[in-house]
């Protein structure tokens, strides 16, 4: 797999487990987006309760547009058990340069997921996310919220 040291930096702060699924759906991914012309990178893993808390801020109590719903230990990113994708043609964002395309390129990248058993956030009823994929070994956030304050917030931990 061909991947850039951003991909391959969030890749490897996964939980191992989801990152043996994980890994081979982004290759996957990037294989399926060549004949559009459009590179495929990992541009979010693991992230801090902390970074979680900036991100919920967004749109809130700091200026922008909320970017997530998700409360610090309500991300399953926060359990290094999700991605976001990014989706770039010529060099440019698609999310922010064309998302009628990007949508589009994520539906297919859903069908994809879907047959490796990965959960896509693009067919979430309430703020659908294009670009987050997840596997959570059938965890819910309250048992994986548990286990973290039991193990020192080690994702290498999670049982499942």
């Amino acid at each position: 797999m061909n991947v850039s040291k951003r991909t391959l930096e969030n890749l490897s702060s996964l939980n191992d487990k989801a990152r043996a699924k994980l890994e081979p759906f982004v290759a996957a991914a990037q294989e399926v987006m060549v004949k559009y012309g459009v590179k495929v990178e990992v541009i979010s893993g693991l992230r801090s309760w902390q970074k979680q808390a900036e991100l919920y801020a967004e749109g809130r109590t700091k200026p922008g547009k909320i970017v997530t719903k998700a409360k610090p230990g309500s991300s399953w990113h926060n359990y290094g058990l999700a991605i976001d994708l990014g989706l770039f043609k010529d060099g440019q964002y698609l999310d922010s340069e064309n998302p009628r395309q990007a949508d589009k390129l994520y539906q297919e990248l859903g069908q994809l997921a879907a047959a490796q058993g990965i959960e896509w956030a693009g067919t979430w009823k309430s703020f659908a996310e294009g670009p987050h994929f997840q596997i959570t070994f059938g965890l819910t956030l309250a048992q994986a919220r548990s286990q973290m304050e039991r193990n020192g917030q080690d994702v290498q931990k999670l049982v499942f």
